[in-house]
């Protein structure tokens, strides 16, 4: 196969961009979101650090999500907050393969990326040059790395990838990182998977960034049970700043 034709199921110039950067390893029944699948290519690593930069999965499962409008509540409400703002800095913290970052990167923002060194990150890196794109990806893992300020750190889908006790230091990172963050809680007991999903308090992570910088929230996609499964997080000095 040499493209994706309009008429295949995975249809989405993304993927096109993905075959080519797979070339003859390309797998077109890797291009959902099924959890399970990672969960199956997760017992193929030793570990969480081993699987999470060696794993080609990620690759399709960012384009997925993107491509079924799971984030486009959370643009919308970036968009909403930097309406009257003028040009704006974006740092795109766990990046992945950086979907969310170069739409917003269409969309005129500054963008910049950051993620520890993985296969999503290398498919960044191309992606940015082949679509000739001069924006900075900053590599957590290396030490000594000066990351800027940004006037916004986003954050999708990135906490419940997190051990309880990392959770913390990821909001807290994200703070030194952006003034205002944009942070998704995914809870959902259904995701919830050794190694590739864990548990994530909602209420309790919601009241820790409350004690420490001004906050807003609101919950999303809820369950046939009116439990909702993501809330937005919307923190830091930037709020009060922008008030």
């Amino acid at each position: 196969m040499s493209f994706i034709l309009p008429s295949d199921r995975y249809y989405h110039d993304d993927y096109n961009e993905l075959l080519r950067y797979f070339g003859p390893s390309f797998h077109l029944g890797d291009c959902n979101s099924s959890d399970d699948k990672i969960g199956q290519d997760r017992q193929n690593y030793a570990d969480d650090d081993d699987f999470n930069r060696r794993t080609y999965t990620y690759c399709y499962q960012s384009i997925a999500i993107a491509v079924a409008g799971i984030h486009r509540p959370y643009i919308a409400k970036i968009l909403e907050h930097t309406a009257d703002s003028g040009p704006n800095s974006i740092i795109d913290v766990g990046s992945g393969g950086g979907q969310v970052g170069l739409a917003l990167h269409t969309l005129g923002y500054n963008v910049s990326f950051a993620d520890l060194y993985s296969e999503s990150a290398k498919f960044l890196a191309w992606r940015l040059a082949e679509r000739r794109i001069n924006r900075p990806l900053y590599l957590l893992d290396i030490r000594g790395v000066d990351i800027p300020v940004h006037d916004i750190a986003i954050c999708f889908d990135v906490i419940e990838h997190l051990a309880p006790e990392g959770q913390h230091n990821l909001i807290h990172r994200c703070a030194e990182l952006g003034r205002t963050v944009f942070m998704n809680l995914i809870h959902d007991e259904r995701k919830i998977m050794n190694g590739v999903h864990y548990m994530v308090d909602t209420e309790s992570l919601t009241e820790y960034i409350a004690d420490s910088w001004p906050i807003w929230y609101q919950d999303y996609y809820p369950d046939g049970n009116g439990n909702f499964r993501q809330r937005l997080v919307v923190y830091g000095n930037g709020i009060q700043e922008n008030q």
